[in-house]
């Protein structure tokens, strides 16, 4: 097949609102501290599946009842089927979200070719419901469905950043999966609580702003987020990686230390990556840097359950000698983490606003120090922020992919985990976002390459 004629034919578009009307009392939501500084930024995730039967052995695909579950799901999570108005609410006014259904002239297995060979990806857009308007409309989901000639699905869709983080993303597509496949009963979720957050992080007054008070010293004063995305212009190649559950397993022995005697193996993944991706660098600097992405839910006091939504997240900074080995890189990590417990009491006092403003502060002004080379980011879609878990009764996702072909300058030195399972047992897909002499710097590692196996290729 001629990769380049991939044709995704969008067959019908609507809106699909809550199945029942969101109580009075609930149509305005005050969103937290954190959500108030997020964004809004939309945030693409593509769901492969493998088609699903009937017990007769027959492919079959219920579009009427995906919408029908999503429409009671949007009940329970009602406030993304209202719109994002002001600095801190959001009117659950059950507008609905927009969904989609198209067609896809061949096989998944024709665009995973694809994808790994480096051609052209021009239609991976088109498996997304349409971007424009989104933000300005103030929307917080959009869904397409994509249906394969070999019966499989995409499942594709954009989330706004502004009342949703990942782990909350997953909360809802497990709860819309758990009605689809009848097992809702039969599996526990976790249950959506939509004022845990502003609770935990309460809203700033409306404008109030965010500003590190100036030091006097002009070379000291604030940087902006120009000019961060000013500090490249390089091409950005989109490679990902694959390691498997014997790969990930052997690293974490390795990583083992008197410091950290258990590593986690997300830990262990990404104190690789770092290792890896710092040997490529040309630059002359000792140190290196990396910003881990830190689920708050956990490190609260007391915890907030694992269905309490919003963007309770946080990163946090890693550093580290650029001849360090992986155990150390491992224990800097671990270290970094657990200091978040830290961090959080500041987000809940009177001065949160500055303490925020300091802390993004450093984050940017290490970035710029470097010259944006040496600063890496590692972000983890995995466990409660994953979704490998997401069956909608025919099967879990056989790909999670992090992306919808439409360059990003800003999305650079970047890493995103996803699951990936298969006869080995649960392993990663490592999707990195970084310049041409990185990538290709990787991809002749023989060190790289004996634990992480070549998949897809984009260049944008």
């Amino acid at each position: 097949m001629d990769f380049q004629k991939v044709e995704v034919k969008r067959v019908s578009s609507e809106i699909i609102k809550p199945s029942a009307p969101t109580p009075s009392h609930l149509r305005h939501l005050t969103l937290s501290f954190l959500d108030q500084k997020y964004g809004p930024l939309l945030v693409p995730t593509l769901l492969f599946y493998g088609a699903p039967q009937d017990d007769s052995g027959e492919t079959c695909i219920d579009i009427t009842r995906l919408k029908t579950c999503l429409s009671e799901t949007l009940t329970t999570f009602y406030p993304l089927a209202g719109r994002y108005k002001t600095w801190g609410t959001n009117l659950c006014n059950d507008e609905g979200i927009p969904f989609t259904e198209s067609q896809v002239n061949c096989s998944i297995s024709d665009v995973f070719n694809s994808l790994s060979s480096s051609s052209s990806i021009d239609y991976l857009p088109s498996f997304y419901p349409p971007k424009e308007g989104l933000l300005a409309s103030g929307i917080h989901l959009a869904i397409q469905v994509n249906v394969f000639t070999c019966g499989g699905l995409a499942l594709g869709w954009y989330h706004a950043h502004k009342v949703t983080d990942g782990t909350s993303a997953a909360t809802f597509l497990r709860h819309w999966a758990a009605l689809i496949a009848e097992n809702y009963e039969g599996v526990a979720q976790a249950q959506p609580d939509f004022k845990a957050g502003p609770t935990t992080f309460p809203p700033l007054e409306e404008d109030t702003p965010i500003v590190v008070p100036e030091s006097g010293n002009k070379e000291e004063k604030c940087k902006t987020k120009d000019d961060v995305s000013n500090v490249s212009k390089e091409r950005i190649l989109i490679r990902s990686f694959i390691l498997k559950s014997g790969a990930v397993n052997e690293l974490k022995a390795k990583s083992i230390s008197d410091q950290v005697t258990n590593p986690s193996r997300i830990e262990v993944v990404s104190g690789f990556l770092w290792k890896q991706i710092m040997s490529t660098s040309p630059t002359t600097e000792k140190q290196s840097t990396i910003s881990v992405t830190v689920d708050l839910r956990s490190r609260t006091d007391p915890p907030l359950a694992k269905g309490s939504m919003g963007n309770l997240l946080e990163l946090a900074l890693v550093h580290a000698n650029k001849q360090a080995q992986l155990p150390e890189l491992v224990t800097n990590i671990r270290k970094s983490i657990t200091n978040m417990k830290d961090i959080v009491p500041n987000y809940r006092g009177e001065n949160r606003g500055e303490c925020k403003a300091k802390y993004w502060q450093n984050f940017i002004n290490t970035i710029l120090e470097c010259k944006g080379k040496d600063v890496y980011a590692i972000t983890a879609w995995c466990k409660s922020a994953g979704f490998k878990d997401v069956d909608f009764g025919f099967g879990k996702p056989i790909r999670v992919v992090p992306m919808d072909g439409i360059p990003n300058n800003f999305l650079r030195n970047v890493v995103i985990l996803t699951e990936y399972i298969d006869s080995d047992g649960d392993g990663y897909e490592a999707w990195l976002y970084f310049d041409e002499e990185t990538i290709h710097s990787l991809e002749s590692s023989p060190e790289f390459l004996a634990f992480a196996s070549p998949s897809f290729r984009v260049d944008n």
